[in-house]
């Protein structure tokens, strides 16, 4: 079950580190897009794994 907590979470971490670059070369749209993508694949993850572990 960890496995699946940390495939979730990887691709928000992935966001906010491609967000800390974009801010650092004061690119905030591109910040708040890479967040934003983060944030939903990794609820599109949550989702799939949730029904799959229901099975």
């Amino acid at each position: 079950m960890k496995k699946n907590s940390m495939t979730v979470g990887f691709p928000l971490v992935v966001g906010i580190v491609i967000a800390a670059g974009s801010i650092a070369q004061d690119n905030y749209g591109g910040a708040a897009f890479a967040v934003v993508a983060g944030a939903v694949i990794s609820f599109v993850l949550h989702i799939r794994v949730s029904r799959n572990q229901g099975r």
